[in-house]
């Protein structure tokens, strides 16, 4: 009988914990809170910027193609893809011809609870450091959940800079229903 009870504690237990990244997704995005809620001054470099590079860093390559289709520059690729079809920039090949650098990056280390991509934002001409986003992945069981969880994430990241350089519009992207944003775990 006592082994019975063990597998079922266990089986609760698990299911437990199964479920709380399920609750957490109820939380508002960061993009219908505000990104720039404070209303910290948006750099003039990145408000005024007609041309941008996106740049590719390597981050974390051992999730692909076990975890994600595709190779490590997926995080690039679909980026750059919903930027160009935003249009608010003109995308350059050439950093010397850019005015903002957007570079973009898949991290998934092991201190981490969840895999994020990373955007950050500089200035072309003095490479300072405008501005910066993260978002989680969403953490699903099946690859192709996955999949999608990882092309929702950028969408929110391209949504995310929509709502900062023209904070009064409406993002072309659509954030998906029930994502959690990394920024909206300290709320």
């Amino acid at each position: 009988m006592f082994p019975i009870l063990k597998k079922t504690a266990a089986m609760s237990a698990f299911l437990l914990f199964c479920a709380i990244p399920i609750c957490a997704q109820a939380q508002r995005s960061s993009s219908a809170k505000g990104i720039n809620s404070v209303s910290a001054p948006v750099p003039a470099p990145l408000l005024n910027g007609k041309r941008a590079f996106i740049s590719y860093e390597l981050g974390d390559v051992t999730a692909f193609p076990s975890a994600y289709s595709s190779g490590p520059e997926r995080a690039y690729s679909e980026f750059f893809s919903q930027m160009k079809a935003w249009g608010r920039f003109e995308l350059v090949m050439d950093p010397k011809d850019a005015d903002v650098v957007f570079a973009v990056r898949f991290v998934d280390s092991p201190g981490l609870p969840r895999p994020q991509i990373r955007v950050g934002i500089s200035d072309a001409n003095t490479h300072v450091t405008l501005w910066g986003f993260v978002e989680e992945v969403n953490f699903a069981f099946f690859k192709k959940h996955r999949d999608d969880a990882f092309s929702a994430t950028v969408q929110l990241l391209v949504a995310d800079v929509q709502a900062l350089v023209t904070p009064n519009a409406t993002p072309t992207t659509a954030t998906p229903a029930g994502k959690t944003r990394f920024s909206d775990q300290a709320r």
